[in-house]
């Protein structure tokens, strides 16, 4: 088992199928902007609990002197803003991956490039000046608000706004590490919010944060020779035709098997990235159907309905992603429609 596979798990090889990216609508990509924004919101503002208390305080005593009171919760909404544009941009990088097919179904990247980047990416981040800043600002509440304090509740809602740009600077990298362990990964999620929590409220906090920055940074680097060294050619992968049915007027079942040819086994768990027929064998390759993967239950095995229309000789032609491999697999299969 590689390094890849080890840190992405056996969720994909576990599901029999094919699986297919999910359609991208309106409503879904909304729908995962709130996801991205309430994880974020569970993960960061633990972290941003002492400002928030601190900041409490100091309004509880501005109160008592006859000033204007201003809730916390006023600030939290500034600091939950800067984490919603980072939500943002993380949902446009989803889409981004899984029209690629660069992504599990645990939301975890498939590729042993990009994941050996992630990991090399977040970990030299944690050693850089930029980093180390803004850390600093996120360690020291008093200082900042002593530093940034603004008056009303416009003032608390910007110095939200300023602080939580200051963690975004210090965290984004270590929240792009959600796309190599899993966005749906809860285990990754809590051990991400906990080192963020250590690396902000210990006293040795910043010197973890370069520990843990090295070993990312040399995990990545491990796992990019491992992936150079031992990624298999993609024409180790072949396509058969296992059954070919006909499904009514116009339609075909094709079942298909994908075979990694040295050692003969099936493969489960792929990935379509594209599937499409046309009748090229027949000699009028413009001749298109319509494609629709089905579910299967067996392992390695994929069930196509395809509607063509027209009897002859057609050819489906299919290019998935196959967890590890660093490029798509891409297979033709000729078969009759009756």
């Amino acid at each position: 088992m590689t390094t890849m596979d080890m840190a992405l798990g056996s969720g994909m090889s576990g599901m029999a199928g094919m699986m297919v990216p999910a359609a991208w609508t309106l409503g879904y990509a909304g729908l995962m902007f709130v996801m991205w924004w309430a994880m974020m919101a569970a993960m960061m503002l633990p972290s941003a609990a002492p400002i928030l208390l601190l900041f409490a305080r100091v309004n509880r005593n501005q109160k008592a002197g006859g000033r204007p009171f201003v809730p916390a919760g006023i600030f939290a909404a500034g600091y939950l803003v800067a984490w919603g544009g980072f939500s943002a941009l993380a949902t446009v990088l989803q889409w981004e991956l899984e029209q690629l097919g660069l992504l599990s179904p645990m939301m975890a990247t498939t590729s042993y490039w990009l994941g050996s980047a992630i990991l090399l990416a977040a970990g030299v981040w944690q050693l850089t000046p930029i980093k180390a800043i803004c850390l600093r600002h996120c360690r020291s509440p008093m200082g900042f608000l002593v530093q940034s304090w603004r008056p009303g509740r416009r003032g608390a809602f910007r110095m939200g706004l300023e602080h939580g740009s200051y963690c975004l600077g210090c965290c984004w990298f270590l929240m792009g590490l959600l796309f190599f362990g899993g966005i749906m990964n809860l285990f990754w999620i809590i051990g991400l919010a906990g080192f963020v929590l250590l690396e902000k409220t210990l006293p040795m906090g910043s010197w973890i944060g370069r520990i843990v920055g090295i070993g990312v940074a040399a995990w990545g680097a491990l796992m990019l020779a491992t992936t150079t060294l031992t990624t298999a050619a993609l024409n180790d992968y072949r396509f058969e035709a296992v059954e070919v049915q006909p499904a009514g007027p116009g339609k075909t079942t094709v079942v298909v098997r994908l075979v990694h040819v040295p050692d003969k086994k099936p493969v489960d768990g792929a990935l379509i990235l594209e599937s499409k027929t046309d009748m090229g064998p027949s000699g009028m390759g413009e001749m298109f159907g319509k494609v629709t993967a089905t579910p299967s239950d067996q392992p390695g095995i994929y069930h196509f309905l395809i509607e063509t229309g027209m009897a002859g000789k057609w050819e489906l032609i299919l290019t998935v992603k196959v967890q590890g491999e660093a490029g798509p697999v891409t297979g033709e299969i000729t078969y009759d429609a009756k």
